[in-house]
């Protein structure tokens, strides 16, 4: 998401491609809540001269993602699911997190995960997760 919508970022060609290219085709957008989360507090942490304010990372985040797509969340069951999953799994750390990421697509059909951080959701792939990597 910070690609998307930061033009000095390293991958912000390739993920705003990506994304282009899947809204023209219609296909539908569903953004992970906790990665909108994420993406909110990363915008506003980042270093001078990039840190946005708060209501300018909010519009950003609404304009970019959620008024073209829809938010996705886990249940309170599912992250009960999830935390037996990752126990299970030895899923620890922060990769706990992205086992959230990869949940909410999960609990779509036909969802495809658009990351620059490949490793980070390959094994979900097993659980059927198909996941894309923008401009590859």
């Amino acid at each position: 998401m910070i690609a998307a919508v930061c033009a000095w970022h390293q991958h912000h060609a390739p993920a705003t491609g990506e994304i282009t290219r899947r809204l023209r085709a219609a296909e539908p957008m569903f953004i992970a809540a906790p990665a909108a989360v994420e993406a909110y507090a990363v915008l506003t942490r980042l270093p001078p001269p990039y840190r946005l304010a708060s209501a300018d990372a909010l519009r950003l985040i609404e304009v970019s993602f959620t008024s073209a797509g829809r938010l996705v969340a886990l249940n309170a069951h599912l992250y009960g699911a999830l935390l037996r999953r990752a126990a299970a799994e030895k899923i620890v750390g922060g990769r706990t997190h992205d086992a959230v990421i990869a949940e909410c697509a999960l609990s779509e059909r036909d969802v495809a995960l658009l990351t620059f951080n490949e490793d980070d959701f390959s094994s979900f792939a097993e659980r059927g997760l198909e996941i894309v990597v923008p401009g590859r």
